[in-house]
């Protein structure tokens, strides 16, 4: 093994070991970028989060971007828009949700397009007008699903992304999936007790808002960018992404929109987007809301890693079914049952069957004081750990 390799092995365990933390996002993205400077140089790094079902982006981190002076604060929201628009309403190269499907999930712009970076959507409207000619992306996949996702630039004077960057990249993608995937997980347990209605939002075709409810405000905010201060309503990229592929959907270019859902400081988040009927100017209306218990505990099993077959057993737990009427029910022997159980327990940190149906089922359902005292009284949950 040479040195090359030995660095970047060692850079692999240190971003795995990263990812185990459970740091919120506005801590473990500069952390990763920092590790990965050590091995490959970029003038700037934007983080994103995905919603592993439709793809779309859900968050984004341009903090790099603004203090290496290739956007403003002023200029940062309109950049949005246009990677949204690039994203997810143009046939351009190395999307994340076209990386997300590669087996290197990595792809340099220039080597893509064979030097004739012009053919890029992206690199017209976004990379050259702000000085960007060289860019990588990777998006980062943990047991089949895409979590994130990371924009790397460099100015002229750095010079072209190489295969050995791509290469060593891709050697730390599954670890950084699989610390996004932790770090969501922890993100939607830091959240304060209380409940809200749904909440409205209606974007103009220039993606302003001209209308939203009381409810709507609170949601909003808690799916901005947190490090970065924002004018008041203006849309995240979580909304901004579900509006766009709504309007594509509209004009027959994808699949009718379905709902996201983003983590947030409130928990889960849903997103749907959808244009008024017999409207053709551009309009899109976004429903927020805390996503239901059935959606939100289907997402808790996933962040944790748990399998489709063990998230089948956990839902037929959380109905009183014994191990032998799982057995039957799923076609399974008793001791294939018990061996899921067992999986269960070890990926969600958990020891009786009552803690683990409280962790992922009741938690939309029962007043945080009465988790607090009736659970945490017969010893199958704490409230206040670092669990969704």
């Amino acid at each position: 093994m040479g040195a090359a390799d030995t660095k970047l092995d060692r850079l692999a365990d240190d971003v795995a070991a990263l990812g185990r933390r459970g740091l919120p996002r506005s801590e473990y993205f500069p952390e990763l970028a920092t590790r990965l400077r050590r091995v490959i140089a970029a003038d700037a790094m934007c983080w994103h989060t995905l919603d592993p079902d439709t793809l779309l982006m859900t968050s984004d981190a341009p903090d790099e971007l603004i203090s290496a002076g290739v956007f403003t604060l002023e200029t940062v929201q309109s950049a949005g828009e246009r990677i949204v628009a690039a994203e997810y309403m143009a046939d351009d190269v190395n999307t994340f949700g076209g990386l997300a499907r590669r087996r290197t999930p990595v792809g340099i712009l220039s080597q893509v397009m064979r030097g004739d970076v012009e053919r890029s959507s992206r690199y017209r409207t976004l990379l050259a007008p702000s000085g960007i000619p060289f860019e990588m992306r990777a998006a980062f996949v943990s047991r089949g699903r895409a979590w994130g996702a990371v924009h790397l630039a460099r100015r002229e004077n750095a010079g072209d992304f190489t295969r050995a960057d791509a290469q060593a990249l891709a050697h730390v993608a599954a670890a950084i999936g699989d610390g996004i995937r932790t770090t969501l997980r922890f993100d939607a347990a830091r959240r304060p007790a209380g409940q809200s209605a749904p909440g409205l939002v209606v974007l103009n075709g220039a993606n302003e808002v001209q209308l939203i409810t009381p409810p709507a405000r609170e949601l909003l905010a808690a799916l901005q960018t947190s490090r970065l201060p924002e004018p008041e309503e203006t849309p995240p990229v979580s909304v901004l992404a579900a509006a766009g592929h709504a309007r594509r959907a509209a004009r027959g270019e994808g699949p009718e929109p379905g709902i996201i859902a983003v983590p947030s400081a409130l928990g889960w988040i849903t997103v749907h987007a959808a244009l008024p009927e017999g409207r053709s100017d551009g309009d899109v209306a976004i429903v927020l809301e805390r996503a239901a218990s059935r959606q939100a505990a289907a997402l808790r099993l996933e962040a944790h890693g748990v399998t489709e077959r063990e998230r089948e057993v956990a839902t037929l737990l959380s109905q009183g079914l014994t191990n032998a009427a799982i057995a039957e029910r799923l076609v399974l022997s008793p001791y294939t049952v018990q061996d899921h159980i067992r999986s269960l327990f070890e990926k969600t940190n958990v020891g009786s069957r009552q803690e683990l149906v409280a962790r992922i089922f009741l938690d939309d359902y029962l007043p945080r004081i009465a988790v607090q005292t009736d659970l945490t009284a017969r010893g199958t949950f704490v409230a206040d750990g670092p669990a969704v």
